[in-house]
């Protein structure tokens, strides 16, 4: 981590990530605690997730428009109106006002298709691709590892002070990115494509995925993860209301064991990608996850929590991964349409099972939805794993 750290350019980058991430990370479980606290129902807490999701899905549209502009500028105005669409919030009051989540969590959806997709294209241009890998590790590190002190802070400051000072933490980290992306040196320019028919635009970034056998298996094994993978947002809350009879706040300690797990995942990704390969590492973080969604039926805090740190681990492992695999298999006018076109793909799975969760979670026995859950998500695992011999050299360009 030491070598990127020396670039100038990265360290405003990792600034801009850093602050608004914890602003994030504090916000994060609100909606779903609110919704929680106001129906009592688990499927109106996993809810909000569905409406975080659903932007995903439409992530190819950002993507074009990432792709055609300054990527700099792109976060600074997207930091600014993030922060500006988090203020219908403090107005959730009651039953009455409780749709207020929904947008206001698709709003934040918004926010993470939109700055991701940029900064993965801006990191293309700032960085040599040796140090793509080591780069996407820290940024994932304190991403996920920020679930340490996010959650934490979120709840107590919610607990302490009400929704408009959680709010009001998560606005002004918006702000300070933004003002670390406006001082940033303006990268060179990325080579356009001449504009094509809206069609082949749009599209341009899932006929790459298509044609290329690494990222077609990596998305294989994302989308198949998520087909049933996103269930896990509604069982989470059934796991700790009935499973270790503990009420919804204690999500704040399931999100830091996991956060603990995505230090480990993020600080050891670079070193197995160099190793082993992406796909590997892909496959093997999926397994991690599998197996800790398995280890969530154990009716015990210690289990569901070191679960929870594995499930950090896997998934941070297998995030870095996939967005290294993407920077090296694209090229610099197209990394943009490719990157939210894989969020989109495995979005739209991840969508389809939040949807299926929030429902099943109270017609079916927890345990036993977990468990499809988690071998399904082991399969996902397979599929990646069995690419792991493919001569992995990046694509030219």
């Amino acid at each position: 981590m030491r070598a990127v750290l020396r670039d100038r350019g990265f360290r405003l980058i990792y600034l801009g990530m850093a602050v608004s991430l914890l602003g994030d990370a504090s916000l994060l479980l609100i909606p779903a605690i609110l919704a929680k606290r106001l129906t009592g129902s688990n499927g109106a807490a996993g809810l909000t997730l569905f409406f975080f999701t659903l932007p995903l899905c439409l992530s190819p549209l950002f993507g074009h428009v990432i792709d055609r502009v300054d990527r700099r500028r792109f976060l600074i105005a997207a930091c600014l109106l993030s922060a500006a669409a988090l203020t219908p919030l403090t107005a959730v009051s009651g039953g009455d006002t409780l749709w207020l989540l929904y947008p206001v969590s698709a709003a934040m959806g918004c926010s993470y298709a939109a700055v991701s997709g940029a900064l993965s294209g801006l990191l293309k241009s700032v960085l040599p691709e040796e140090l793509l890998a080591e780069a996407n590790g820290a940024l994932q590190t304190t991403r996920q590892g920020l679930r340490l002190v996010g959650p934490l802070l979120g709840v107590a400051v919610y607990t302490s002070s009400g929704i408009g000072a959680v709010v009001l933490l998560d606005a002004a980290t918006f702000v300070i990115a933004a003002a670390a992306f406006a001082a940033l040196p303006k990268p060179s320019p990325v080579p356009v494509a001449p504009c094509g028919r809206w069609r082949e635009e749009f599209s341009a970034g899932a006929r790459h995925l298509a044609a290329d056998p690494f990222l077609r298996r990596a998305a294989g094994a994302f989308c198949l993860m998520f087909t049933l993978a996103g269930a896990t947002e509604s069982l989470i809350f059934a796991v700790i209301d009935h499973g270790l009879g503990r009420a919804p706040e204690f999500t704040a300690l399931t999100s830091t064991a996991m956060g603990m797990g995505a230090v480990i995942g993020g600080l050891c990704g670079a070193t197995v990608i160099t190793r082993r390969g992406e796909l590997f590492a892909i496959g093997t973080g999926i397994a991690l996850y599998g197996a800790a969604v398995l280890l969530w039926a154990v009716p015990a805090e210690p289990a569901v929590l070191g679960a929870m740190t594995m499930a950090g681990a896997g998934l941070t492992l297998a995030g870095v991964a996939r967005m290294t695999l993407v920077q090296r298999r694209s090229p610099g006018h197209l990394v943009g349409r490719v990157s939210t076109a894989f969020e989109a793909m495995a979005g739209a799975a991840q969508l389809l099972s939040l949807v299926a969760g929030a429902a099943l979670v109270s017609l079916v026995d927890y345990r036993l939805l977990l468990a499809v859950v988690g071998l399904t998500i082991c399969c996902a695992a397979a599929h990646a794993l069995r690419g792991r011999t493919m001569a992995e050299h990046p694509r030219p360009g």
